[in-house]
């Protein structure tokens, strides 16, 4: 495979984790001026630049393994990485200490292997916490970014034919604050499968989480006026909806042995994704969506949740 090939390879890549694939022909506009600049002859310090497709913000990349080309930038959630399994380790444990104390006898364990019952087509798992409130069980998964995005849909299915349902967890090294970011393809799937929010944890949140949805933010192009091949032109003094970019907007805390019911989600393949959600039993918060209906991006109207 030549360097052309495998540069492809890798902008694909980047494409697919930045939902957009605005920059796979080598080219961004100029923040500035609104003139779109090739990577092949531009330079840092013709920037700034931004996406012409998403309107992020993109970075300029010049090295001699890969041809010249533009990335996507924009803030990222502090996810707890593979390198940071003590904090993985740390989400489980707290978690499960304050599930045992809301509810002593619902047998809470951690890493506890549910063995394979092939008669009913029950795989084997190994949930991080799992346990019943009120008699109610449910499974606690905490996703670490290690994890690829068939892994969560394969021990989604795989819970819901045990007919447990079950609660994704996204541990952060410290607060997602109110900034607006760039979620991470597993955090946009998370969003789908939960109806239009994401479920973040950070050290001393005990069994509470902050439930986040990705409202729609805006970013300005400013505008500019130039002369160029005899001709005055302008651009910009407008603003424009950001694709990929999203603002944090959170709902009210949500405790998962008080604030939380099952619920069943249907089969379906949220808007501008290629991956399609399963049929599922999902562990979900019991409020109701927070934000306006004109911020929707996903299929993101749940039907009431069941009590059993």
């Amino acid at each position: 495979m030549n360097k052309e090939q495998l540069s492809q390879r890798a902008r694909e890549r980047e494409a697919e984790a930045a939902g957009c694939s605005g920059l796979l022909s080598r080219s961004a506009r100029n923040l500035k001026t609104g003139q779109l600049c090739e990577a092949s002859t531009a330079t840092k310090a013709d920037g700034p630049f931004y996406c012409p497709a998403c309107y992020s913000d993109a970075v300029i990349r010049k090295c001699s393994e890969k041809v010249d080309h533009f990335a996507h930038a924009a803030r990222l959630s502090p996810v707890v990485g593979a390198r940071e399994m003590h904090l993985h380790d740390q989400c489980t444990a707290e978690i499960a200490a304050a599930l045992t104390e809301a509810d002593p006898s619902g047998n809470w364990t951690v890493q506890k292997v549910l063995q394979d019952e092939t008669d009913k087509g029950r795989p084997t798992l190994v949930p991080d916490i799992c346990g019943r409130i009120n008699k109610k069980p449910f499974v606690v998964e905490v996703q670490i970014s290690a994890y690829s995005l068939p892994k969560i849909m394969e021990r989604t299915k795989a819970y819901s034919v045990w007919g447990v349902p079950i609660v994704w967890v996204v541990p952060l090294t410290s607060p997602l604050g109110t900034s607006p970011f760039r979620p991470r393809l597993y955090e946009r799937y998370l969003h789908s499968i939960y109806f239009g929010r994401v479920y973040y944890w950070w050290p001393g949140l005990g069994a509470t989480v902050k439930p986040v949805h990705f409202a729609n933010t805006r970013r300005e192009i400013p505008y500019s006026e130039w002369r160029e091949d005899g001709e005055d032109r302008s651009a910009g003094g407008y603003l424009k909806r950001y694709k990929t970019i999203k603002a944090p907007q959170y709902g009210p805390d949500a405790h998962l042995a008080t604030g939380f019911l099952k619920e069943f989600r249907q089969e379906f393949t949220p808007e501008n994704e290629r991956k399609q959600v399963p049929s599922c039993f999902i562990w979900r918060d019991s409020h109701s969506p927070w934000w306006s209906p004109s911020d929707e991006d996903f299929d993101v109207t749940p039907s009431e949740p069941t009590s059993n």
